[in-house]
C-alpha cells in the first residue's frame, strides 16, 4: 500500500520489489528519510564497518524474502528496514537505481474541473 502524505510518498525498493512506503510531508522529507541511514552508521561507530554492512545486507535480505513469500512484515521492521537501505546506500553498498533506493513521487494535483466538481 502506498502511503501518501501531503506532499506525495517515497518508495523503497530492493532488489527490484517495491518494500516499502512512507508518507512525504513538509516535516518528513525526502533529508529526513535519508538522514536514519546515516545517523544508524554514526550510532554503530565502534564496531567494524563491514560487520556493519554484512548486518544491514542481512536485515534486507530477511525483509526481501518476506515480501517475496507475501508474510507479514510488522510497521517497525519497516522502519528498520529504511535505516538499513539507507545506511547502505549512504556507504556507497548499493546505488539507488531501478532495482534498489528509493522513488518520490509527488502528490497529484486535481485540476480546476475536478475542484469545482468535488465542491458541488
Amino acid at each position: 500500500m502506498i502511503k501518501n502524505g501531503s506532499m506525495g510518498s517515497i518508495t523503497f525498493f530492493y532488489k527490484g520489489l517495491l518494500i516499502s512506503s512512507f508518507p512525504l510531508t513538509k516535516k518528513k522529507t525526502l533529508d529526513a528519510y535519508l538522514y536514519h541511514g546515516e545517523h544508524l552508521i554514526y550510532e554503530s561507530k565502534g564496531k567494524n564497518i563491514l560487520y556493519q554492512i554484512k548486518v544491514y545486507t542481512n536485515f534486507c535480505n530477511k525483509i526481501y524474502r518476506k515480501k517475496k513469500n507475501k508474510e507479514k512484515i510488522s510497521t517497525d521492521d519497516h522502519i528498520y528496514f529504511l535505516y538499513c537501505l539507507t545506511a547502505l546506500m549512504r556507504l556507497k553498498v548499493i546505488q539507488n537505481d531501478e532495482d534498489n533506493g528509493y522513488l518520490l513521487m509527488p502528490r497529484k494535483k486535481l485540476s480546476k474541473l475536478k475542484t469545482t466538481v468535488l465542491k458541488n
